[in-house]
């Protein structure tokens, strides 16, 4: 293949090369790739003037493009350091390398022809950029990709190699003019490793910037991850974390016999606090008991927010009595603390042991019935479920709250309508109907909250509620609970009580008082 052919080969594959870049620049949008579409631009129309010397005037020739090519090589190394923010982008001792080698280039162009000279020099100024590369590649350091940066790398030493063959065989040729065209070893050899190191290069600023790509998203994923289990306000683990670290727990006491417990506390009279001293405020003592609980609670056990201004704390390895003590050394110090603006400000604690084949939802029901115990006993306390006890089907009415009002008639009217159902359910568990009767009860109140759930999820998209994806879930989830329940107590696998406490008190009290209050602030001031 003559030089002419190599020549217009490296112009074609220049041009492609940048045009592809570009395409590709135009989605991402990210400036690297710019710079990198312009560099490639440069050899291809360098290369493009060097199939014109004899034609055209030696100065466009020749001297224009010796300076396009060597500029190209620059820009591979502007890219990769705008990729990755590696101080000045293009320094300021990128122009003294070109405005000393532009200066060098007319002396040995016009004052003394050198062809040698001039590609001695050229190969020698193309070897510098090899080393800024190498220098950028070190400043950006864990960016890139072990396996990228050594491949590139060892591209760079190929590179610099090749230039170095290069100026050795310019050197030890003729000492006279050569055309730049001709069919010699020196040419052929320039024209042929140019043309592989194009596509290297190209391949190279392409997974450059794909493995770019991925560590941010990788990055962001992380950081996802993390506010789906982590709660923003206190910086606990939430429930979702909960979810894989119960599951977890509960197999590992299940197979070794390990004793497993739970901790709820509940910060006493936090509605107070809201209202009198404001919403910063309660903040602010969330975010305290938060990390008053993380400095006494010990490294097996975790954390976690439960929701509104409810904790849980999991004690693995850690029998009743135990965690009996966690809880109350954790009282101690929660009252200890002097809040800046609450003061004083105390918590209600209950405590279960998890016991052999007992369900979660039992078993949290357990910790929440002791946690209620504590602050009907006069709050800022700690109450055990004993392991002799039992839940007890019904031993109160349910009033309505004030506070449960959402602002919307037709909400409020349903919710009304959903608390008088549980009520109803109360009066025939304390009355002893039959199993049958029970369950046509629980039915009718299940029927009635999916239809409310439709319309609350109708009101919710309309007012534009950004969590309103997540509430529509939430549902689902106890529609789903509640039919799984209902049909292992008709198989006669769960006791009617598990069904009752679940439709009464997750179903329908549990998610108005923690789970609907929070979209009452679109729904209240608002015609209804």
């Amino acid at each position: 293949m003559d030089i002419k052919t190599l020549s217009i080969a490296v112009a074609l594959v220049g041009t492609s090369i940048a045009l592809a870049i570009a395409l590709f620049s135009s989605f991402r949008r990210e400036r690297g790739l710019f710079i990198y579409a312009g560099g490639f631009m440069s050899a291809a129309v360098g290369f493009s003037l060097l199939i014109g010397h004899g034609m055209l005037p030696f100065g466009i020739s020749y001297v224009a493009a010796n300076m396009l090519i060597v500029f190209y090589h620059f820009c591979i190394v502007w890219g990769f350091r705008s990729f990755f923010a590696i101080g000045a982008e293009w320094p300021a001792r990128f122009w003294a390398y070109l405005g000393s080698w532009f200066a060098a280039l007319l002396a040995l162009s016009y004052l003394r022809d050198s062809f040698p000279l001039r590609t001695a020099g050229a190969s020698a100024l193309i070897i510098v950029a090899g080393v800024e590369l190498v220098h950028a590649m070190r400043l950006a350091g864990g960016a890139i990709p072990p396996i990228v940066s050594k491949a590139s790398r060892w591209t760079v030493v190929a590179f610099v190699a090749c230039h170095a063959a290069r100026v050795v065989i310019a050197l030890a040729g003729a000492g006279g003019r050569t055309p730049l065209i001709e069919n010699d070893a020196l040419n052929a050899f320039t024209f042929s490793f140019t043309l592989a190191f194009l596509v290297l290069w190209a391949g190279i600023v392409l997974i450059v910037d794909v493995s770019h790509l991925v560590g941010q998203l990788q990055a962001k994923n992380a950081e996802l991850e993390g506010m789906a289990s982590s709660d923003e306000l206190t910086g606990l683990h939430n429930r979702h974390a909960l979810d894989a670290r119960l599951e977890a727990e509960l197999e590992r006491a299940a197979r070794y016999g390990a004793p497993l417990s739970v901790v709820m506390f509940d910060v006493d009279h936090f509605k107070r606090v809201n209202d009198t001293l404001g919403h910063a405020a309660g903040d602010e003592v969330l975010r305290r008991m938060a990390r008053i609980a993380r400095d006494q609670v010990r490294r097996p056990d975790d954390l976690f927010r439960w929701g509104g201004e409810e904790f849980l704390l999991l004690a693995p390895h850690t029998d009743l009595r135990g965690a009996t003590a966690l809880a109350e050394k954790l009282r101690a110090a929660i009252e200890a603390e002097r809040f800046s603006d609450a003061g004083t400000v105390t918590a209600s604690f209950g405590v279960a042991e998890w016991r052999a084949g007992e369900y979660r939802d039992e078993w949290f029901r357990r910790v929440d019935q002791a946690m209620y115990r504590a602050k009907n006993a006069g709050r800022n306390r700690v109450v055990a479920f004993g392991p002799d006890e039992s839940l007890p089907s019904a031993s109160v009415r349910l009033c309505w709250k004030a506070e449960w009002e959402s602002g919307n008639r037709l909400v409020d009217d349903q919710h009304r309508g959903l608390v008088d159902h549980a009520n109803n359910l109360l009066d025939l568990s304390l009355s002893g109907a039959d199993a049958p009767r029970l369950l046509e009860a629980v039915d009718e109140l299940v029927s009635r909250a999916a239809a409310h759930f439709a319309d609350e999820e109708a009101l919710l998209e309309s007012l534009g509620y950004p969590e309103a994806e997540a509430h529509a879930g939430m549902h689902r989830t106890l529609e789903g609970e509640a039919a799984a329940l209902r049909a292992a107590v008709a198989s006669g696998d769960r006791d009617f009580n598990a069904l009752f406490d679940f439709v009464v008190r997750k179903l329908v009290l549990e998610h108005l008082a923690r789970e609907d209050a929070l979209f009452f602030g679109y729904t209240r001031g608002r015609a209804s």
